[in-house]
């Protein structure tokens, strides 16, 4: 394993909110069943006893830092469904915020009823627009009241978390996948899976695996339109990372091809494929591991197509469990 001699030196503070390291283990009989000798898990389903899944790693710097700020509101986005916002309005109410949030309505599957409901039952204050393009023309607006000092004062959080500041969350999750490398949990990844929505996750792991002197190949798989979920927002969102937690080698700023993965969207956000829902049923079937189809069970069927695609069934493989599912 390679090491770098740039080293994160990020001062942002954190609110823990979460139970780290979260385990990493094989997946035998999956792994047999899909024919890849050497599949692992990283359980960020298991980031809390609130839930939350990858989200809980951005909150945790984004809530130190409105609390830093002195706010007492949180303001969020996302689908009726979304795992940000449940997570956002759970552990915000949880941390003494009043939680503030804008959605907008995605396709109905028991997993986002679920939590919509949680959502409802938590969140401070609940407005909705019926498309996603709204939202973020309503998002923007809002954005523009507060900075022109003639909205309310609240704290506003992207939609996932996904902002460089979330992303730190996400280079700190590799130095802990690190660690578990050295300690011989598990070999080094060839490839890390990913799912992209909102790009943030993506850019942090991508951000991570580079300071830490990792060979893993970041792959994102798409669950979201192009125009939110892309390379381009990928990278830019990893160069401001970085230069968040002062990278200052010159050759980690040098841009990178983003690999994604777009053969399993299927026909839009939160639209199950076959392959998604064969692959949800395969991780229960074979580990007892609850996925869902707008994130996860996508990703998963991404990550048979992608190693098949590049022959490479024999190599070490993580599937980063990001999936929010949790106790209220």
């Amino acid at each position: 394993m390679r090491t770098t001699k740039n080293a994160m030196r990020t001062t942002k503070k954190r609110l823990s909110l979460g139970n780290f390291p979260t385990p990493v283990h094989r997946l035998p009989r999956l792994g047999r069943a899909i024919g890849i000798d050497s599949l692992w898990i990283k359980r960020d389903d298991l980031s809390g006893p609130l839930g939350g899944g990858n989200k809980v790693r951005k909150l945790e710097y984004l809530f130190a830092d409105a609390r830093e700020k002195n706010y007492q509101t949180l303001f969020t986005i996302g689908p009726t469904g979304s795992n940000h916002v449940r997570a956002t309005v759970v552990h915000g109410k949880a941390a003494g915020f009043r939680v503030a949030c804008l959605l907008f309505r995605q396709p109905r599957t028991e997993y986002s009823e679920l939590n919509y409901q949680t959502i409802c039952e938590n969140a401070a204050e609940i407005h909705e627009v019926r498309r996603m393009h709204t939202l973020f023309a309503r998002y923007a607006y809002e954005k523009a009241r507060h900075a022109l000092g003639t909205g309310p004062e609240r704290y506003f959080i992207a939609a996932g978390g996904s902002s460089p500041l979330g992303s730190v969350g996400y280079v700190t999750a590799v130095m802990e996948l690190k660690s578990q490398i050295e300690e011989d949990i598990l070999p080094e990844p060839r490839f890390i899976f990913v799912p992209v929505g909102t790009c943030g996750t993506m850019a942090g792991l991508i951000a991570g695996v580079r300071l830490a002197g990792l060979r893993s190949q970041v792959v994102g798989i798409r669950v979201s339109d192009w125009i939110i979920a892309n390379a381009w927002t990928v990278a830019r969102m990893e160069r401001q990372t970085l230069r968040l937690v002062g990278a200052t080698d010159g050759g980690l700023m040098n841009p990178r091809p983003v690999e994604l993965w777009h053969h399993d969207f299927g026909k839009g956000y939160a639209i199950p494929t076959e392959a998604s829902m064969r692959a949800v049923e395969m991780m229960m079937e074979q580990e007892g591991i609850a996925l869902e189809n707008t994130y996860t069970g996508k990703t998963l069927a991404g990550l048979i197509h992608y190693v098949k695609a590049q022959d490479c069934e024999e190599e070490p493989v993580l599937f980063w469990h990001t999936y929010g599912g949790g106790a209220t």
